[in-house]
């Protein structure tokens, strides 16, 4: 029976009682017949109606029985008691039907409330799953077969947006996410074209024609169409059917549905993205192996014949290949410098590419701090001279560390010969060592023009200048001393030295 028409049978039904019992004698107790509407009123839920009903049967429970004594001639203890014990029924019968309306509505919250709270786990669990692979294939065969027990499906078809792709079906009994082969039907095309275009979940009746046609060429009473799509872009539709109708529960089973397509799109769109930064990345390498590549190729084949053209300069300048007029020994000299300062950019880029690629063979060995500065200073000191510079050198401090020896020694005299190249004629350039028997900390300072504060967080970068010392250096000098440094367990450093100048530091942890 449709509850609309339970308060109009209930009342019908108290009045046909009420005549019942006006028609017949007062020892006859057919006032018991009232509880009949009240307890059908029960069964609608409907606190409201019980009540009218209850108040209504006690006022044609006393009017019964008013009309009952007047027929008898008067009314006898034993009628009138039966009338109060009927009375007391009818009361009874409302609360008790009062009563379990409530006790139903809240057993009836406590369902769904626990019903919610048991798919929201099934939802969270099927989420963390499709989640649990970065590959699209996978996280795709995934959302399709986590959908059958989130939804008490009967099967799950993948229909994607593009005709082209590949559809997926997964059934109850099987435990494997199979591929059907050939373009999608018509009608089945259509319904996921109806999803995507609305962007939401659509409830497939037999009482639409297209619908009608999908379910009976899946075989299922009912089915829900799920769109799965990420900013604007329609990647396809979850056809989720089913052998029961979802009847009253639609609504709950729409609800999932829905959140598992928004996760199904968040899913889908993560393994996306990370399959095209793979793609990316894997480009990158590739371009990365031929720059290296290059580089690698470029260095070797200009040392060969740079060191070659450096030795036959040298040989004419000592005279080797005869006496020259004196203009050409200032071109020669020239071209000495040239070819040496190439011969130091290619043997630069050569360990530049050998630091960014990983490949280098360290040789290790206990380092004399001290020997290195003297033979450095040494060498740069025709250098400091030709340049009016004074080159000092500080005491020795037995300092030691562990490193390559001639990694350590190109970067200070890297350090060394900038700062000869930053110092203005009668300046000042000092290079020393000292250990606190944990700590080496190799310094060179200058009194050059020193560092912008602006470009100091980027000065041992590649390629990095500091402003106000610009030159026609690569760039790379002070990259070097920092891998360095961090190759021997240490690091690179600046300072600003009053009143104006620069102190660059090599700090590494002591040998034994």
């Amino acid at each position: 029976m449709r509850t609309r028409w339970v308060p109009v049978v209930s009342f019908a039904l108290l009045a046909l009682a009420f005549a019942l019992d006006v028609a017949t004698p007062q020892a006859l107790v057919v006032a018991i017949l009232f509880n009949v509407p009240i307890v059908l009123s029960a069964f609608m839920g409907s606190a409201t109606l019980t009540t009218s009903l209850v108040i209504a049967a006690l006022i044609a429970n006393l009017a019964a029985g008013y009309f009952n004594g007047i027929s008898a001639g008067g009314w006898d203890a034993t009628s009138v008691a039966n009338r109060g014990l009927a009375a007391l029924s009818i009361v009874l019968v409302g609360w008790l039907g009062t009563t379990l309306q409530e006790r139903a509505r809240r057993f009836g919250r406590l369902a769904a409330q626990e019903a919610r709270a048991r798919r929201e786990a099934q939802l969270a669990v099927a989420i963390d799953r499709i989640r649990a692979s970065l590959s699209y294939d996978l996280v795709l065969r995934a959302v399709v077969r986590e959908a059958l027990p989130l939804l008490d499906a009967q099967s799950v078809r993948w229909v994607p947006a593009n005709r082209s792709d590949g559809r997926l079906v997964a059934e109850r009994d099987h435990a494997d996410v199979a591929l059907e082969e050939g373009p999608p039907s018509p009608e089945l095309a259509s319904l996921t074209r109806r999803a995507l275009e609305d962007d939401d979940v659509i409830a497939v009746e037999s009482r639409d024609p297209v619908g009608g046609l999908v379910l009976d060429r899946i075989g299922a009473r009912t089915a829900l169409a799920i769109p799965v799509g990420e900013h604007g872009t329609a990647l396809g539709v979850l056809l989720v059917a089913a052998d029961t109708p979802f009847g009253a529960a639609e609504g709950g089973a729409r609800t999932i549905a829905r959140a598992y397509g928004r996760s199904a799109t968040a899913a889908l769109a993560q393994a996306r993205l990370f399959a095209q930064l793979a793609d990316r990345n894997d480009a990158l390498a590739e371009r990365s192996a031929v720059i290296r590549d290059l580089v690698y190729a470029m260095s070797h084949d200009l040392r060969t014949p740079l060191a070659s053209l450096g030795l036959t300069f040298r040989q004419a300048k000592a005279g080797l290949y005869g006496t020259m007029p004196p203009t050409y020994a200032d071109i020669i000299d020239r071209s000495i410098v040239a070819t040496d300062e190439l011969q130091r950019l290619a043997d630069t880029l050569l360990l530049v590419a050998r630091f960014e690629s990983g490949e280098r063979l360290l040789q290790r060995e206990t380092i004399d701090v001290d020997a290195l500065v003297r033979e450095v200073a040494g060498e740069l000191q025709p250098i400091a001279a030709a340049r009016s510079v004074e080159l000092l050198v500080g005491p020795d401090s037995a300092a030691n560390v562990t490193g390559d020896r001639s990694d350590l020694r190109r970067a200070l005299t890297n350090l060394v010969a900038n700062a000869l190249a930053y110092t203005q004629p009668g300046g000042r350039v000092e290079v020393g060592a000292h250990s606190d028997h944990t700590t080496v900390t190799i310094a060179v300072s200058d009194d050059g023009p020193g560092v912008a504060p602006e470009a100091r967080a980027t000065l041992f970068e590649r390629f990095a200048r500091g402003e106000g010392r610009r030159g026609a250096g690569s760039g790379l000098g002070l990259y070097i001393v920092r891998r360095v440094a961090e190759e021997i367990g240490g690091s690179a450093s600046y300072a600003p030295r009053a009143p104006h100048g620069s102190t660059f530091t090599i700090t590494a942890p002591a040998g034994r």
